[in-house]
């Protein structure tokens, strides 16, 4: 069965970096009609990182921004700002992550958008959303790890915090953004007209710690820095094996506790008082990882994991991405998808088996300005108006594209 289910939503993508473009991207795996509108700058994540990304950018761009045609434009002129115009007209969503007012400078804010199309979706990705003291100020993922909380919980206990080693929070923002333009979509279908969506990385943020966040509302605590062990539950962490490799283990109810002590051969440690129950285990987590800790170090990997998947007790091994690729039987649970461009020929898609089936890449990520004339034309101006808007610079087309 056909899962592009969006195929008659039109997009126009008004979105640089990692939160906006990635949103823009499930919209478009999932069928809608996604245009990129890029600047003659480009968007800056085509060229972060190291060394040449070619003229398609690097693997994060090329990850964030398939399923998109790509129209190179100019808003400080007249023209692009008329083309942007008619692109919304025609359009269902508009999706931006500008910080709050860069659309009312461009001259698309809601109610501009509004104005040209009254059953417009409308979403936006900020930092700390379109209104308040700290609307204004620039955000990024690795700021609002910081600023949220997020940072404080990451690292040993006794350590400095840390970052996590990729954009959680702009990814989980897109996919907010999704869920909301989704509901949106539905609302117009019982008569609800458009929506005006904000979605803040800040929200986002804290929205992965709501649990830490209720805590401290109702008891004053703050949520710990954990390391590798879980605060909660014992044990339940990070174990080094023999070969110095990582697996890690869950011990979530006191009758797995039992099962556990077996596989290790430690049934003397069953009903020892200080390890009974979840709560005296955690109680006790220093003396029991005295005893666990050197019995995990004289055996390899391979042997644990089979033990404890064999008493039922949640285990794995910390792997790598490489790790990950290798294992058959874990590469099959990826959406992995063929683009076929010439620094990356696969890339990791959407996550959701819709009616058996992956979502699959009707289009690699684009070239800046890769589809500026499909696009107008599509829009209905004339061969002739085209030219003129290349002339004059409203809209360009990159040195390479159709």
């Amino acid at each position: 069965m056909d899962n592009k289910i969006l195929r008659d939503v039109k997009v126009v993508d008004m979105t640089e970096g990692v939160a906006g473009p990635y949103a823009a991207t499930l919209l478009g795996d999932m069928g809608a009609q996604v245009i990129k509108i890029e600047r003659q700058d480009g968007d800056w994540q085509r060229n972060a990182g190291k060394g040449e990304p070619g003229r398609f950018g690097n693997p994060q761009f090329i990850a964030l921004n398939r399923n998109k045609r790509d129209i190179g434009i100019d808003l400080g002129t007249a023209g692009g700002r008329a083309i942007v115009e008619r692109l919304i007209s025609k359009a269902d969503v508009v999706v931006s992550n500008y910080r709050a007012g860069v659309m009312a400078k461009l001259g698309f804010d809601y109610a501009r958008c509004n104005v040209l199309n009254p059953d417009i979706i409308y979403c936006t990705i900020s930092g700390f959303g379109q209104d308040g003291a700290y609307a204004q100020l620039p955000a990024s993922d690795t700021i609002l790890q910081a600023i949220s909380g997020v940072m404080s919980v990451v690292g040993e206990p006794d350590g400095e915090p840390l970052r996590v080693g990729f954009p959680l929070i702009d990814m989980t923002a897109a996919n907010s953004a999704v869920q909301s333009v989704l509901l949106a979509l539905y609302g117009r279908l019982t008569g609800q007209g458009g929506a005006n969506i904000d979605i803040s990385l800040m929200a986002a943020a804290a929205s992965l710690m709501c649990g830490g966040f209720t805590e401290y509302l109702a008891s004053g605590r703050l949520p710990p820095r954990q390391g590798n062990q879980n605060s909660l539950l014992a044990p339940a962490g990070a174990f080094k094996v023999a070969g110095g490799r990582y697996i890690t283990v869950a011990v979530l109810r006191d009758s797995h506790w039992q099962k556990f002590c077996a596989a290790l051969g430690l049934e003397q440690l069953a009903n020892d008082a200080r390890f009974a129950t979840n709560a005296a285990r955690v109680a006790h987590r220093a003396e029991l990882h005295t005893i666990i800790t050197p019995l995990f170090e004289t055996k390899p990997a391979g042997y644990w994991l089979e033990k404890l998947r064999a008493a039922d007790i949640l285990c794995g091994p910390i792997n790598t991405v490489a790790d990950v690729l290798s294992d058959p039987a874990l590469k099959a649970c990826l959406p992995l998808i063929d683009i076929g461009l010439p620094n990356a020929a696969q890339a990791l898609g959407t996550p959701i088996r819709f009616n058996g089936a992956f979502f699959s890449a009707e289009r690699a990520a684009p070239a800046k300005g890769q589809h500026t004339r499909e696009v107008l034309a599509g829009i209905d101006y004339t061969e002739e108006e085209i030219e003129s808007l290349l002339r004059d610079g409203s809209a360009f087309i990159e040195s390479g594209s159709a």
